[in-house]
């Protein structure tokens, strides 16, 4: 294999050792989905057996990595930097979701009436507000997307 193959087989991101696609997208999406659970840093058995793909595989690289340390029930994720990014991004969302909800209401982005504008967002908690095809922002028969309680009663102004 030469050194071209080498870079469309394996990322190398800054701070990490060098992963196969998989690898990586796992490790992040796994990261994520720790703090969803509220688990932080902790990629449980059951997360890895609900996914579709293969992932024992994928597992055993990142654990070879030294990027997850094999515990009961799952894994460790020993990634500082990337949990403390993920951190710092939800206690941020927090805030700026308790923001509109004090407010009572969300702000939608400043540029509303420009008609090139692909989406409407709230200026705040950056909650999508409405679609440029006039379609509803939830689910298919129009139901709110489940951003949580803190933004259920929220309304535009």
């Amino acid at each position: 294999m030469d050194d071209d193959d080498d870079r469309e087989t394996f990322l190398q991101a800054e701070g990490l050792p060098a992963l196969s696609m998989p690898a990586f997208q796992l490790h992040h999406f796994a990261i994520t989905e720790s703090f969803q659970r509220g688990t932080p840093g902790f990629v449980t058995d059951d997360y890895l057996e609900a996914i579709a793909a293969a992932t024992t595989l994928t597992a055993v690289e990142l654990e070879t990595a030294g990027l997850w340390v094999r515990r009961d029930g799952g894994y460790f994720v020993n990634d500082a930097d990337s949990i403390r990014m993920m951190l710092s991004f939800r206690e941020g969302s927090d805030a700026n979701a308790a923001k509109c909800l004090a407010r009572g209401h969300h702000l939608p982005s400043e540029d509303e009436d420009d008609d090139d504008v692909d989406w409407i967002i709230c200026q705040t908690c950056h909650v999508p507000l409405k679609r440029p095809d006039g379609k509803p922002v939830g689910g298919e028969n129009g139901e709110p997307p489940d951003y949580g309680p803190r933004h259920d009663d929220l309304t535009t102004e």
